[in-house]
């Protein structure tokens, strides 16, 4: 219970999915906690010193710890500044009145050079302005009790040069530990950034071969992924006698010619909104319907394929490559989920796939053929020309079409991401 405690007084103000193990909020939970934790430590002596000036510290000590458990409650409200701002407040208050309650010198200032190292921590890069202007006031406190004590103290006239070289070596520390602070402050917000940056770095490599809304269910959670989606469509696209193909390339025109088609299949896919789901060799899969649900997935398809057609026929004619392009369209019930621990894929199953996969394979150099399901769901926008039935492994029988174009009556406007 009481590590469960710590633990929520620790992440107070942390969104639940955050994978940051330090921020300025966290620090500033943390150093409540430990701030309350040396209070704690002084009422034994407050007690102790109670005829003296002990009832006074106790208040002070009480207080301290009172104020203090406010600041991860702010944290949850969101008011971080605010939150940061009563814990320095607090801190520097504490200090200062033990300074001036015990009037004697017992360095309890030098807590102050503890603050001024520690603050580069809570401060982000764009509140540098408001950060100097503490440290610096820190350090001219501390500086300022340091002559208060000396002032205060009547001093043996043997013990002058002694007590003024002390207030110089205090002085010089306190310089020091400033400038160590913007040191580590610098050092700190360049850190972070890599970080940020690195960060934005896998973002996007997880983007480049997963689903926004898998990637995120990936990050923030370990149960097992696995959808099902009643209706989506799947396009296969292949090039034709590509293995002779690669014969007559080089290795990096092969590799460029691949990456120049696949890049422009990317930006329809995107356009129409499909999900690329992989590509293997010269073949070029993506859905349509999931993960995101789409009332229009076998419209998005066609329009893809068609337009794919196109671009495929202007690179052949721009690097004269007598080939061509295949397409299989289908719909219908689809598994989706990741599979694998390493290199893992979001990839799909079902009769759906097996069937697009079919009617890529088993259709024609520059052809799109489609399933009974696709063509019902878009005859009324494209214009089909029945091939006929072919019999499919582990199906039988299909009657498939060829998708010839739009329908010259249809506006060509399309239901977009």
């Amino acid at each position: 219970m009481v590590k469960t405690a710590l633990k929520a007084w620790v992440n107070a103000g942390i969104e639940p999915q955050s994978s940051e193990n330090i921020s300025p909020t966290r620090l500033t939970n943390i150093v409540a906690m430990l701030v309350i934790f040396v209070s704690l430590l002084q009422l034994p002596t407050a007690f102790y010193f109670w005829q003296e000036s002990g009832w006074h510290e106790t208040i002070m000590s009480v207080l301290t710890i009172i104020l203090l458990t406010f600041v991860p409650l702010l944290n949850n409200l969101q008011a971080r500044k605010l939150a940061r701002a009563l814990l320095i407040l607090v801190y520097v208050s504490n200090i200062s009145i033990s300074c001036l309650l015990w009037e004697i010198n017992i360095n309890i200032q030098y807590f102050l050079l503890l603050a001024v190292l520690v603050c580069p921590f809570l401060f982000a890069q764009n509140e540098s302005f408001v950060m100097g202007i503490l440290l610096v006031g820190l350090c001219l406190l501390f500086v300022g009790i340091e002559v208060w004590f000396y002032l205060s103290i009547i001093h043996p006239p043997h013990l002058f040069e002694q007590q003024i070289f002390k207030l110089s070596y205090s002085s010089l520390f306190a310089l020091s530990c400033l400038l160590c602070s913007f040191h580590l402050w610098k050092n700190i917000n360049r850190s972070w950034q890599k970080l940020d940056l690195e960060k934005a770095r896998s973002e996007r490599l997880l983007l480049n071969i997963l689903p926004l809304s898998i990637a995120q269910r990936l990050k923030y959670s370990s149960t097992l992924i696995a959808d099902y989606f009643e209706q989506a469509s799947i396009l296969f696209a292949d090039i034709q006698d590509f293995t002779p193909l690669c014969k007559k390339l080089s290795p990096q025109q092969l590799v460029g010619l691949l990456n120049e088609v696949f890049c422009i299949f990317d930006n329809l896919s995107q356009k129409y909104g499909l999900e690329k789901i992989k590509t293997s060799g010269d073949g070029y899969m993506a859905a349509g319907g999931l993960p995101t649900l789409s009332p229009v997935h076998a419209i998005q398809c066609c329009h893809c394929a068609l337009d794919m057609q196109d671009a495929f026929q202007i690179i052949c004619r721009k690097y004269d490559l007598h080939t061509g392009l295949r397409i299989g369209i289908g719909c219908g019930e689809v598994v989706a989920g990741i599979i694998g621990k390493n290199k893992f894929s979001y990839d799909l199953w079902g009769e759906a796939v097996n069937l697009a996969s079919r009617m890529e394979s088993q259709g024609l150099c520059n052809r799109i053929q489609t399933t009974e399901s696709t063509y019902q769901l878009t005859k009324s926008k494209f214009r089909f020309d029945k091939r006929g039935g072919i019999e499919v492994k582990g199906v039988g029988w299909v009657t498939t079409y060829w998708l010839l174009g739009k329908k010259n009556n249809l506006e060509t406007h399309v239901l977009v991401k």
